[in-house]
C-alpha cells in the first residue's frame, strides 16, 4: 500500500468496535499500558479492546473528531480546539468497561488519566491527539502518518498548535517530522514507564 492509497475517512458512531480493536492491536505492547495491564493477565487482549472501544465510544458520542484509516488498521481520536478534556460525566459513564479493563489496577489508571491532565497545557487552544495507532504487521505502511496530516492539514490552515502525548519512545520520530517537538519527558506516577509531552505549532 502507497501513501496515496491510504484512505483516512471520519469515523461514526457506528464504528466504535473498529476504532477499539485497532487501537488494542496497536498499544499490545505499549509500555505504559504494558504497565496498567501487565502482559500474561487473564484475556489481555480482551481488555485492551474494551478499554479502546469504551475510549471510541466516548469521543464519537461527543462529536469528537475519531479516523479510521487502511481499511480498519490505523485509528485515531482527536479533540478539537478547546474540547480535549474528559469531563467527570464521561468518566463515570465508562466506568464500568474502566473496571474490566484495568481490573485491580485500576485506581492507578486514574492516578495517570489524572496526571496526564493535569499536565496538559490550557493555553493557547489546540488539537488534541488522544489517541493514534496502527496494528502489528501495517506499521511502517505511512498510514499513521496519513492519519496525523488529516488533522494537521486543518491546524495549520487555522493557524492553529497541536499538542499529544506519546507513551511509546519509538513513536517520537513520526511526530517529530510532523513538527512535534518533545517539551517534557516524565515518568508515570514518578516510578513508571516514560510519557513524553508533544507540542507542535502551526506551519505557514
Amino acid at each position: 500500500m502507497t501513501t496515496a492509497q491510504i484512505q483516512v475517512v471520519r469515523a461514526t458512531r457506528a464504528d466504535a468496535d473498529r476504532l477499539g480493536s485497532a487501537l488494542a492491536g496497536a498499544f499490545v505492547d505499549d509500555p505504559v499500558f504494558g504497565w496498567l495491564i501487565p502482559l500474561g493477565v487473564e484475556r489481555r487482549d480482551e481488555r485492551l479492546r474494551t478499554f479502546f472501544t469504551s475510549m471510541a465510544r466516548s469521543y464519537l458520542r461527543r462529536d469528537k473528531h475519531a479516523y479510521l484509516a487502511g481499511d480498519g488498521v490505523g485509528a485515531a481520536l482527536w479533540s478539537a480546539p478547546g474540547s480535549w478534556n474528559l469531563p467527570a460525566t464521561e468518566i463515570a459513564r465508562e466506568a464500568r468497561p474502566s473496571f474490566r479493563a484495568f481490573g485491580g489496577g485500576i485506581i492507578r489508571a486514574l492516578r495517570v488519566q489524572l496526571e496526564v491532565e493535569g499536565g496538559h497545557p490550557k493555553d493557547p487552544k489546540h488539537w488534541y491527539l488522544g489517541y493514534l495507532g496502527v496494528a502489528p504487521g501495517h506499521q511502517g505502511q505511512g498510514i499513521g502518518a496519513a492519519m496525523l496530516r488529516e488533522v494537521l492539514a486543518q491546524a495549520d490552515e487555522a493557524g492553529t498548535p497541536a499538542y499529544l502525548e506519546s507513551s511509546n519512545e519509538r513513536n517520537l520520530p513520526l511526530y517529530e517530522r510532523h513538527g512535534f517537538v518533545v517539551t517534557k519527558a516524565y515518568q508515570a506516577l514518578g516510578r513508571g514507564p516514560t510519557i513524553w509531552r508533544m507540542w507542535r505549532e502551526p506551519t505557514s
